[in-house]
């Protein structure tokens, strides 16, 4: 808090508040805002100086809240994460300061980010992006020399994780496409995987049945390098692998190396490690891969329904009396929040 106003940070994120100014106006009717950008590698004094007296955080997908940056944030009570995935937060760091963490609901982006899985499936699969580039060359005549596209009707296609927006690729792949569809989630009942159109299975018979293998999981200590050359190696010759999570999830160099073999056919990516990338990235100078640049909740409907969130969540903690609707590090014990203690002493 500064000179006696509530002070929210919109850090790094290119899109809070630019498609959808009125989310920006709506804020500003409680609080003073301010945008900060905090480049990669940065150490926490840069944080402690950029963030000095905030009490909310609109946090991007970068850069990464450690328990060294949270412990030179006091006046911190919120941290509002626009969008999902909440790895680049220290919850645990968190959960000790009183700090909330809050995050998108999984209604907001799953039909977008499925959406967009499904595009990149598609364009890998049927080499969408090469056909391009050679008739924007001037080489439609050329086109016999594309590999075939490979049909996802009967196709088996595994999804490594099935939540929200698992479950949804599923449904558009399996009533849509007449695709064959398997899951890996060991924190899904069986029940309900058949219940989202797809068959329960478990890791190595997903790889070793998949032609199209799409990550649909959170990065976790559980999933980090989840595929590395051995599990990479299990798979079917000529894999497809989609990935609109995070791009930790892979050895970068195994899955080069895997492409380079052409064990794998084909890799489309929303994601990248360290994002963003240069022009100059390895990824970019391997054959077949695709990468577009987080656009998976990139759309309409999924932003407006994000900045929405967004607001709400800092109404809530800041104006009315309740917590947000989806807390991040649940485990935190709520009676003594940051939150609750500025409560507490206003009476």
């Amino acid at each position: 808090m500064k000179n006696g106003k509530l002070l929210i940070a919109i850090v790094n994120s290119s899109s809070f508040g630019i498609s959808f100014p009125g989310h920006l106006r709506e804020l500003e009717t409680f609080a003073d805002l301010v945008r900060v950008e905090i480049p990669r590698g940065a150490g926490a004094a840069v944080f402690h100086a950029q963030l000095a007296g905030v009490d909310g955080i609109i946090a991007s997908v970068t850069p990464m809240y450690t328990r060294e940056v949270l412990l030179g944030l006091p006046e911190l009570q919120l941290l509002a994460r626009h969008g999902v995935g909440c790895d680049n937060v220290d919850l645990a760091t968190c959960n000790e300061l009183g700090i909330v963490v809050s995050r998108v609901g999984p209604r907001v982006e799953r039909e977008s980010v499925a959406q967009m899985t499904l595009g990149l499936i598609n364009a890998a699969a049927r080499q969408i992006v090469t056909g391009c580039t050679l008739v924007k060359a001037g080489r439609w005549s050329e086109r016999a020399t594309i590999p075939l596209g490979v049909d996802l009707h009967g196709a088996t296609v595994g999804l490594v994780g099935i939540g929200a927006i698992g479950k949804t690729v599923a449904r558009i792949l399996a009533l849509g496409y007449r695709a064959k569809v398997i899951a890996y989630d060991p924190y899904v009942d069986a029940g309900v995987v058949t219940a989202n159109h797809a068959e329960k299975v478990g890791f190595d018979e997903l790889l070793a049945r998949s032609a199209v293998i799409s990550l649909h999981c959170p990065l976790t200590h559980e999933t980090s390098r989840m595929f590395t050359a051995p599990e990479l190696a299990a798979m079917n010759d000529g894999v497809f692998l989609i990935n609109t999570c995070r791009g930790e999830i892979f050895n970068q160099g195994d899955l080069i190396a895997a492409l380079a073999s052409g064990k794998v056919a084909g890799y489309a990516t929303d994601v990248v490690e360290n994002e963003p990338i240069g022009a100059d990235h390895v990824l970019l100078s391997t054959p077949n891969v695709i990468v577009t640049p987080h656009l998976g909740g990139y759309s309409v409907v999924s932003l407006r329904g994000m900045g929405e969130t967004m607001v709400d969540d800092m109404r809530r903690v800041f104006v009315g009396t309740d917590y947000p609707e989806f807390i991040a590090n649940p485990d935190l014990a709520l009676a003594d929040t940051r939150i609750a203690r500025r409560r507490a002493r206003r009476g």
